[in-house]
């Protein structure tokens, strides 16, 4: 007979995957975004934009304080295929840098978002349905 999961168990499992799915990150083509709380975003490389190059050897971030507005240049990658501009999906002012980035681009080509983030924003405007 199958060893079944206490009520407790169950629950937690549950809100464990009701949770994961509330903060999994969105995509915007090539940029992923996780919302951190209200009006603030952090963007990352997404797999997609991260596929075409097996180098990046410089990347250029915004400055802190700066206002982006939805589809500015948000970095310049140089990579193998030469620079490559990715854009903001969203307005807003920048409140933290990747500056680990400046000193190792090529870190940006890994899988962990804890790695491969690139901005947090303050957005001018965002809703969440």
């Amino acid at each position: 007979m199958a060893k079944q999961e206490s009520a407790w168990k169950q629950m937690i499992h549950f809100y464990r995957h009701d949770y994961e799915e509330q903060h999994a990150p969105m995509l915007y083509g090539d940029v992923w975004l996780k919302t951190k709380s209200h009006q603030r975003l952090i963007l990352g490389l997404s797999d997609q934009g991260r596929q075409p190059y097996t180098t990046v050897s410089q990347v250029t971030l915004p400055t802190i304080g700066s206002h982006l507005n939805s589809g500015d240049v948000l970095v310049t990658l140089l990579t193998d295929q030469g620079p490559q501009p990715l854009s903001t999906p969203f307005s807003g002012t920048v409140q933290k840098v990747n500056d680990t980035l400046q000193a190792t681009p090529q870190q940006l080509l890994t899988l962990k978002q804890n790695d491969n983030w690139l901005v947090q924003l303050k957005a001018d405007q965002f809703q969440s349905y």
